[in-house]
């Protein structure tokens, strides 16, 4: 056997490196959270945004970290699975797991393809080759193994280390094999004497048992690293370096460097973590570490330093994985998995007039401030900022007239830097939130107490304004305002007033786009997944996506927003009406957009580009929107905007003739057709098809427009189908003719021909329906009522005749017995009596018989019905003519106004518009009126009739304006419409369950009315109580509310009775109509406080009969509802003492840490400081909870849903959050709206 030489590594003094960074490491940003069993083992998919988590229940999970959602499930280990690991260019994957095995899956067909087998203990890791068909492993039984997964056979085995192999890896571009083991050493193996792996699945090497013993001669231990003083958990490659990097028991990391002939360490950054080093990889110029210690560190790869930490209370992080070209990291702890992004990825960067400002990171991490001007398309580097910070700034603002740039850097609490362009001479720090240039001399930042510091361009302090509630975070607005922006509201805020002067209420906001100046007409405020646009006095719209909203801008006249998500490039018009532009290959960031070209700069290149974009499709919706004809013929004309998007566009905006030209398909433009009246397109496009449901439904239409004919003619083409409808339309044209026709076809069907005959006055026909069916009495009475006394005599014997027989002697029965005399006579008698009656009742119908009735004549009439004609506008029947001919002359169309009516002017707040010419009124000029008409002018009323005028409507009650004039929805109940009302309550809360209600919209609609007794017969009057013209007084006061609200705070701890009067309370402030802003405000705390209340105590009445983990679940997260500082504090105390009993010691205890911060009595501060003593005993059973990553509470089931791991959906009537599964469902905490409808933004006004 050849000799196997192995050289050890010489190992110098190394000094221990401090840990200590000179600036305090900065979290990492979370993107995506998942919460499951222990993860295992991590994998990115290398194109796709995926990744696979394999756990400790032996569930491989398969992720889409950018749409936060599961995409499948793997389920066939026999425990715990704890390798993981995809295949670059195959749908393929590999895993390895406690049961010895390790399996090869194929992601498309959702299957195990096959299974390799020949580990003797746990499978810690596996990893495909990069280019080879290979497959390593490492294991407990001491082993590594390489395996050919296309031959599935195991080709080497590598048998050095002595303990546990905790990992083993493939060099990324060379032939060598890294292994870390349990026995504190490090092996580098070189495998360069490989076979070609090109091997049937059948062929085996020779000599496998001897290799499974004593190891491969192909394989070669070249360098044992030994150094670490405890076993090594984990060890893994530098990607393009000659770097190791290790972590280890010993809670060390250190890093090593090796060529051909020697490696040796290079850092040892020991002190960093305070328990076993689990996992460590390198990251672009860091290392990432995680450990036991419940911390994730990510270290300078140069002088060993920490620049970012992450830390959980509760989780233990034990696997790590790095995306080969994104920025993201993931890390598995106990309860879960976590993607991280290093930093943020979207460049600095703001847009002054025609000039952009944005910050590029160069390859050397200079972060260097570029300028692009895009009148004169010249691109300017002005400075480099410091080096001093380890991350990219957040944001920066420019003052264009000084050359001055405000930087602000989010890491350590917040860090704003200030350079004079082309002198940094005079650069300036401070430790702000956020910097804003609002003037060209002042720019105003925001201090860590909140307070707003203004500065001017020598940096001197002008002013510090106190702080606007709880806004952290400032941007620019023009006109020398400033937004300010808070947890859930944004604030429009005047630096010279020093105060606020509107606020809007928007979740969780991210950023602002204004419109082109000067007017800055609209601003739109960017959220996670929604966006709210408003104009300078009311909101215009608002949208939501369930991907991520990247960045927004507006066009160039202001008429459309732009926005970006993950995956798409979007448009959005003034009444809410969005489309796709095109789809995305990365994200990118809108800059500008000018006609057709839009400038972004794209994700990972931070390099200013600019593509040109289709632009039809709004454009013509615009032109459509702002009754600008000529544009919309010029469209239609064009066969670019044919698509189905747009035809459905057109149809649900009223042009379905519009959109009928559009389409070719018959079966469309019959729909189209039939939508827009146009019956005589539906008959043409029938032919088409020539199906039986087209004439039916052409039918149907021709018949609601009186074309008697065209009816006839599709009922005829349906067949049998159609000949009841046909009948009917026949009798009802009195053409007896033809229904008599009808009959003849059915003349099995006896109810048929008794119609026809009865429809048609053949008074014989139905004599001879009745006699054959044996009805000779109903006969007599047809015959007697039409004079026919002959028939009716002869009806009548017939009758007796027939009663007679029916009466005759019964058919004895062969097993019955012979009656005696008495019955005989008995029955003979009864029999008599019988007939008798018979007769007289026989002869009475004969005396009472009725006079014959004579038929009135009635005229067949096949002509079409006349309706009352509707003149088509001149607008629409040009626009026609357009369409049809392809030329429309100018004096034909309206002018096109040059008014933005596509986003609407700001000269009206109801949105309105002005009213039209006066020539609808009937041009009456000088002279004209009613002093120049006689008597003999105005004719008859006849006359009047027959010419083309209308008289007067009469007019409406007081409660018809109270329902046209509001949209309040107890307005509409006060007038006692209530089911507009109720339409109006599930379009702006989403309500469906209207019973709570019944009791309320009684109440208003008493309220509004009394009734006033008149004297004598007449009838009483109604009188109308009205807070304001035409508007109702509903009643209803919100001191109602406050008192239902103290009553359900008053009857705490009667969880049963409180919790309904707090939602009756939030069914109350449903109805209320609030007086001014600050009545709304209230109105809006009271409700969010009774939701509190009901999910709190709901979630309290659900726990009883729980198991006991169950049980201290759900009381760990009946603490994070929003109570009164007392009650909060009592809640805190019983929901510790329950927890600390259950012997779930590390939940106990963080629940009593927030209980002091409510400074509790003496003894309950005595029990909390107790329970936080047991706190690192830990929890006895893992729980489902964890208070360090944010969540909400699902209201149908009771189980946290942590952020990222899923997405909540929202009662749109009290917010109370639910799992996506129970969309559709009504909400159980206010018990009225409905799971997954659209929350409406109420709109704020400004002041």
């Amino acid at each position: 056997k050849a000799t196997v030489s192995v050289l050890y590594c010489t190992r110098p003094s190394i000094r221990a490196m401090d840990t200590t960074s000179s600036m305090e490491a900065s979290a990492m940003l979370v993107k995506f959270e998942t919460r499951s069993n222990r993860v295992k083992g991590l994998s990115f998919h290398p194109t796709r945004p995926w990744i696979l988590t394999s756990l400790h229940n032996g569930n491989i999970q398969l992720w889409d970290y950018r749409m936060g959602i599961m995409i499948d499930m793997f389920q066939e280990h026999d425990g715990p699975v704890r390798g993981v690991d995809f295949h670059d260019t195959q749908p393929l994957f590999c895993s390895g797991g406690d049961d010895f095995k390790i399996k090869l899956w194929n992601y498309k067909l959702r299957r195990c393809l096959f299974t390799l087998v020949g580990h003797l203990d746990y499978v810690r890791t596996v990893q495909f080759h990069k280019a080879n068909p290979y497959i390593i492993s490492a294991s407990d039984d001491l082993t590594i193994r390489i395996w050919n997964w296309q031959g599935r056979t195991s080709m080497y085995v590598l048998t050095a280390h002595n303990h546990y192999v905790m990992s083993a890896c493939f060099h990324p571009t060379k032939d060598l094999v890294l292994s870390a083991s349990l026995d504190q050493t490090l092996r580098l193996w070189d495998v360069s004497g490989f076979e070609t792996p090109h091997l049937s699945r059948n062929q085996t090497f020779g000599g496998s048992v001897a290799q499974d013993i004593f190891g491969s001669s192909d394989v070669v231990n070249k360098f044992i690293l030994e150094g670490h003083e405890r076993g090594v958990n984990f060890a893994s490659f530098h990607p393009t370096m000659q770097r190791i990097v290790s972590g280890s028991d010993d809670k060390s990391v250190r890093t090593w460097t090796y060529d051909d002939y020697s490696v040796r360490e290079v850092n040892n950054m020991k002190g960093g973590h305070g328990s076993n080093v689990t996992c460590t990889m390198f990251f672009k110029d860091y290392i990432v570490s995680t450990s036991e210690d419940r911390t994730i560190k990510v270290w300078d790869a140069v002088n060993g330093t920490v620049v970012r930490a992450e830390r959980r209370d509760v989780e233990r992080f034990w696997m790590l994985a790095v995306h080969p070209e994104k920025n993201l990291i993931a890390a598995g702890h106990d309860n879960g998995m976590i993607v991280y992004k290093l930093e943020r990825e979207r460049p600095a960067m703001q847009l002054v007039g025609d000039t952009l400002y944005w910050v590029i990171k160069s390859n050397s991490s200079d972060c260097v401030l570029f300028s692009y001007d895009f009148k004169t398309k010249v691109e300017t580097r002005l400075t480099t900022l410091s080096r001093r910070h380890k991350c990219s700034p957040t944001s920066l603002s420019v003052s264009k007239e000084n050359d001055i740039v405000a930087v602000y850097y989010a890491h350590n609490g917040g860090v704003v830097e200030v350079y004079q362009i082309g002198n940094r001479d005079e650069d300036k720090k401070w430790y702000m939130k956020s910097a804003v240039f609002f003037h060209r001399n002042k720019y105003a930042c925001l201090d860590k107490g909140r307070q707003i510091i203004i500065r001017n361009t020598k940096n001197v302090v002008v002013s510090i304004i106190p702080a606007v509630e709880n806004a952290d975070e400032i941007w620019w607005a023009p006109h020398g305002n400033l937004l300010l922006k808070g947890s859930d509201k944004v604030y429009l805020y005047d630096p010279a007033q020093t105060k606020v002067v509107a606020d809007m209420t928007i979740p969780k906001p991210k950023s602002a786009v204004w419109s082109p100046g000067p007017d800055y007409s609209k601003f739109a405020i960017l959220s996670k997944h929604s966006i709210v646009i408003f104009s300078k006095k009311k909101l215009l719209c608002s949208l939501h996506e369930n991907s991520k909203i990247k960045s927004a801008c507006f066009d160039e006249k202001g008429q459309v927003l732009l926005y970006t998500t993950t995956t798409h490039m979007k448009y959005c018009l003034q009444n809410g009406d969005t489309g796709t532009i095109r789809t995305l290959d990365r994200p990118i960031y809108l800059v500008r957009a000018q006609g057709n070209e839009v400038a972004y700069i794209e994700r990972g290149e931070n390099k200013l580009n600019s593509t040109q974009i289709d632009s039809v499709e709004y454009k013509f919706k615009l032109a459509l929107l702002a009754e600008k004809w000529n544009e919309v013929i010029k469209s239609v004309n064009n066969t670019v905007t044919t698509g189905q998007a747009l035809v459905s566009y057109l149809q649900q905006r009223g042009y379905s003739e519009i959109a009928m030209h559009l389409v070719k398909d018959p079966k469309i433009k019959f729909k189209l057709a039939i939508d827009s009246g146009n019956l005589d397109a539906a008959r043409e496009c029938a032919d088409q098809i020539n199906d039986p449901e087209c004439w039916v439904s052409l039918a149907d239409a021709a018949s609601k427009y009186g074309k008697v004919n065209l009816v006839s003619s599709c009922l005829n083409k349906v067949g049998s189908k159609g000949h009841q409808k046909l009948f009917f339309l026949n009798f009802l044209l009195g053409n007896d003719e033809k229904t008599r026709d009808y009959a003849d076809m059915q003349r099995d069907d006896t109810n048929v021909r008794f119609q026809a005959a009865l429809f048609t006055g053949d008074v014989d026909a139905r004599i001879k329906i009745l006699e054959e069916a044996g009805q000779y009495t109903l006969a007599h009475q047809v015959a007697a009522s039409h004079g026919m006394s002959e028939k009716a005599d002869a009806l009548l014997r017939q009758a007796g005749a027939a009663i007679e027989e029916s009466m005759g002697p019964a058919k004895p029965d062969e097993d019955e017995e012979e009656p005696t005399e008495d019955i005989l006579e008995a029955r003979r008698t009864q029999e008599m009596v019988a007939k008798e009656r018979s007769y007289e009742v026989m002869n009475r119908m004969a005396e009472t018989a009725p006079k014959s009735i004579s038929l009135p004549s009635k005229t067949a009439n096949d002509a079409d019905w006349p309706l009352t004609v509707i003149n088509e506008s001149h607008i629409m029947a040009t626009l026609k003519k357009g369409i049809a001919g392809g030329v429309v002359a100018d004096d034909d169309l309206p002018d096109d106004d040059d008014d933005e009516k596509g986003w609407g002017s700001d000269q009206s707040d109801d949105g309105l518009g002005g009213s039209k010419s006066d020539e609808a009124s009937g041009g009456l000029g000088e002279g004209g009126g009613w002093d120049d008409l006689s008597s003999d002018d105005l004719g008859s009323v006849g006359d009047v009739l027959d010419t083309d005028c209308a008289l007067p409507n009469e007019g409406f009650p007081a409660t018809r304006h109270w329902v046209d004039n509001s949209r309040i929805p107890s307005d509409h109940a006060a007038a006692g419409s209530f089911e507009s009302a109720m339409r109006l309550l599930k379009a702006q809360y989403g309500i469906t369950n209207f019973q709570p209600l019944k009791s309320l919209f009684i109440q208003c609609y008493v309220n509004a009315t009394a009734s006033l007794p008149m004297p004598g017969l007449l009838p009483s009057h109604n009188m109308y109580q009205t807070r304001a013209p035409r508007a109702p007084l509903c009643g209803l006061a919100i001191q109602t509310l406050r008192d239902l609200v103290q009553q359900g705070i008053s009857k705490v701890p009667d969880f049963k009775g409180s919790r309904a009067i707090f939602q009756s309370a939030l069914q109350f402030s449903i109805m209320l109509v609030p007086k001014s802003e600050q009545e709304q405000e209230e109105i809006l705390q009271l409700r969010k406080q009774a939701g509190q209340y009901v999910s709190a105590f709901a979630l309290q009445l659900a726990r009883a009969g729980k198991d006991v983990v169950r049980s201290s679940e759900m009381a760990a997260h009946f603490t994070h509802y929003d109570l009164v500082p007392k009650q909060k504090c009592d809640l805190l105390h019983y929901a510790m003492k329950q927890l600390h009993k259950a012997e779930m010691y590390a939940s106990a205890g963080a629940v009593a840490k927030r209980l002091l911060d409510y400074n509790p009595g003496a003894k309950k501060e005595q029990d909390a400081k107790q329970v936080i003593k047991k706190a690192d005993s830990g929890d006895k059973q893992p729980l489902n909870y964890n208070p360090r990553c944010p969540f909400e509470i699902c209201v149908k089931s009771w189980e946290p849903m942590f952020a990222g791991s899923s997405n909540p959906i929202f009662c749109p009537c009290c917010s109370a959050p639910a799992k996506s599964e129970f969309s559709g469902t009504v909400c159980p905490v206010c018990d009225l709206g409905e799971f997954g409808r659209s929350q409406n933004i109420p709109p704020m006004k400004f002041n």
